[in-house]
């Protein structure tokens, strides 16, 4: 846990001093390390939320399923279907 609290320590001393003076919570790099190198689980619910609707869609026959890839933002909490030329 200190190994990645000095990383991250380090990144954000990159984007100057205000970032560096801020304190990096010991709970907050605690819960990614409890995580390792697996998804967050509220990323893993919505991206599980969204494919369980296309299966249903393709299963129903109800409605149009997504033709293109779609793209989850999780920082922002936004997504995107990009279209193929």
């Amino acid at each position: 846990m200190c190994r990645l609290k000095a990383t991250a320590a380090s990144v954000l001393s990159e984007y100057g001093p205000s970032a560096a003076g801020s304190a990096l919570p010991d709970d907050l790099v605690a819960e990614m390390c409890r995580f390792g190198a697996a998804e967050l689980h509220c990323v893993a619910a919505v991206v599980g939320g969204i494919a369980a609707q296309e299966a249903i869609k393709l299963i129903t026959h109800q409605f149009v399923p997504l033709s293109a890839p779609l793209i989850y933002n999780a920082i922002e909490s936004t997504s995107a279907v990009l279209q193929l030329v």
